[in-house]
């Protein structure tokens, strides 16, 4: 699995016409009507990484069947690894299906030019007012830690409870999705430590962190489709990782991939 990314098209438009232009590339896997929450990287000619916090980004974004419909806000820089690497994120209202175009500028005021995003009438992944999926998944009561995970460094609390379990006690709840040793975007890692953190600070609320495979030991394993979790394959994750917030109805909250924003989950769990 792989977050996706959307072909660059359009002109430099701004800076110096004689510099070649940074590239902006989507990274959001599943932009649908209803989010806000854009992720995307800047990328020079060659593939270099361009951005960091320094660097500051200013988006505007428009339907390409109603250009006139324009949206502005500022960009933050988030990191993937800290201080290595890193994506922008943007709060943009897709209030409609269709091909939005994204023009964005950097504060270093070198030429950029405009991307494409497809944002799909309804999201692949469970949507943010959907119940979520009850799903049984295995705990340390039935399973040894090695076979749940591949963090180096688990907490055992976050296999104590099968997801059902937690969606249905009534407490909030945090899940993520997430496969430190097979992660194909280098974020898996980083964002389970981010959660790991995380529910220290909130003990009232289920934390579980979800492998993306399953039979992680078993003879001839291999990260592929036919070793996913069942839970995974329930949420419809299109790439990893992902963290969902449950409200004490079982219904989702808060959904995120790829790069956890500063107190975006917390803002959650404290409503």
């Amino acid at each position: 699995m792989m977050i996706a990314v959307l072909t660059v098209v359009g002109t430099a438009c701004s800076g110096t016409l004689d510099a070649d232009p940074l590239i902006g590339v989507r990274a959001s896997s599943d932009p649908a009507v209803g989010d806000s929450r854009l992720l995307f990287g800047v990328h020079e000619i060659d593939g270099t990484r361009r951005g960091g916090p320094d660097e500051f980004v200013t988006v505007v974004a428009s339907p390409l069947d109603a250009p006139d419909d324009v949206f502005e806000s500022d960009a933050t820089y988030e990191w993937i690894v800290p201080g290595a690497v890193g994506l922008y994120l943007v709060d943009i209202p897709f209030d409609r299906p269709g091909t939005w175009q994204i023009e964005f500028t950097i504060s270093t005021g070198a030429p950029t030019t405009p991307f494409l995003v497809d944002i799909q009438p309804e999201p692949r992944t469970t949507a943010i007012g959907e119940t979520a999926p009850l799903t049984v998944t295995r705990t340390i009561g039935d399973t040894p830690i090695e076979d749940l995970t591949t963090d180096n460094d688990s907490l055992d609390s976050m296999y104590e409870l099968s997801l059902d379990s937690a969606l249905s006690n009534g407490r909030k709840t945090v899940v993520i999705f997430a496969t430190p040793a097979f992660c194909t975007s280098a974020a898996c890692g980083p964002m389970l430590d981010q959660v790991k953190v995380m529910s220290g600070d909130y003990p009232d609320v289920n934390f579980l962190h979800i492998e993306v495979y399953e039979g992680l030991n078993e003879p001839g394993f291999t990260p592929d489709a036919d070793h996913l979790a069942p839970a995974v394959v329930a949420f419809g994750l299109p790439s990893e990782p992902w963290v969902f917030v449950v409200d004490e109805h079982g219904v989702v909250v808060g959904r995120f991939d790829g790069v956890l924003g500063e107190g975006e989950v917390q803002a959650l769990l404290d409503d």
